[in-house]
Order: structure tokens, then sequence, then C-alpha cells
């Protein structure tokens, strides 16, 4: 018996490219991130209504109880950092990676005692975020480390929208989001 192989189609080119997309696949899989789609991975744009909860500003420490969190066991306090505030919600994030929603009620200022050197870091990123406006020039890390000049177009809960010199826009993550030096055109 002949072995017979099977059949496979395999696209000549990018989907990218010529406007061509290989049968069974799916357009959006292939196209550019869209501002909404950015905007939402940033949080959503702080809107007028957006009015920080007193006491508690981007870069504040606080703490919280955890007690519905097996990991930190019965009556455990949190410490995290404000990254976004509102009246209704502060949005404190843990570490690097991990946010947490709590009400306003449910913080407290932390007074004290050592922090992660992580969470001092994240603290200071986020106080130099919170005084950024939206039409200022800013610096910010790309992926290969460079620092790239633009302009924030919009302001979100984790970052902004920023307009590059070359006309694009681009999500960038408070972490890696700077005021632009003095003199410094964007």
């Amino acid at each position: 018996m002949k072995d017979v192989g099977k059949k496979l189609n395999l696209p000549l080119f990018e989907p990218s490219q010529h406007g061509v997309v290989p049968e069974g696949a799916a357009n959006d899989e292939h196209k550019k991130p869209s501002i909404d789609t950015a905007r939402a991975r940033l949080g959503g744009r702080i809107g007028e209504t957006d009015v920080p909860a007193i006491g508690f500003a981007p870069g504040v420490l606080v703490t919280f109880a955890a007690d519905d969190w097996s990991e930190f066991g019965e009556d455990a306090q949190k410490v995290g950092v404000v990254v976004f505030t509102s009246t209704t919600e502060v949005h404190v994030l843990l570490d690097a990676v991990r946010l947490r929603r709590v009400a306003p009620s449910d913080l407290r200022v932390y007074e004290g005692g050592e922090v992660v050197p992580e969470l001092e870091k994240i603290a200071g990123d986020a106080r130099l975020f919170g005084l950024l406006v939206e039409g200022q020039p800013v610096r910010y890390a790309d992926d290969a480390g460079s620092l790239v000049d633009g302009k924030v177009v919009e302001k979100c809960r984790w970052g902004a929208l920023v307009l590059r010199t070359d006309g694009a826009v681009v999500a960038v993550g408070f972490r890696k989001l700077w005021p632009s030096p003095a003199g410094a055109s964007a």
C-alpha cells in the first residue's frame, strides 16, 4: 500500500501582507490592537466623575484586612500601594502583578514597619504617575528599554495612552512612564 500524505494549506504570506488572510483564520487575531482594547488593558480612562477618595492618593501605602484570602491566614493585614482612587473604590497593587479593588472605608493608611523594597518602588512610580496630566510631554521605556518621547493623550487608571513623535498611539503602564525633563519636547 502506498503512503498518502495529508494535504496542508499553508499561507504564502503573513496575514498582514497584501491584505491576505489564510482560509479559516480568524480576522480578529491578526488585527492590531484598538485604542479601546488598549484603554481597557489600562483599567479605563479616568473621568471627571472619578473624584479621589480623601486620604488615598496614588502612591500611598495602605493596609486592609485580608481575611478572605487563605494564603495570608486569618485576620491578616495586607499592605499595598494605591494606584487609582475614587469615592467608591481604590485600586491597590499588592506586588508587581496582583491588583485588588477595595472600598475606601476598608482601607487604612500604612503607619510603620518595614515595607518590601519592591512596594516602595511601586509607590514612587504611582506618586509620579499621579502628577501627570493629559497633554503633558512624557518619556516612557519601550520593550527594548529605550526611552521614547511622547505626550499623554488619555490618562487611564493604571497607565496612559501616549502619542509618540511618529504619530503612533501606544498604551504605557504607569511604572514605565515619566514626565519629560524640562525643556524636552514631545
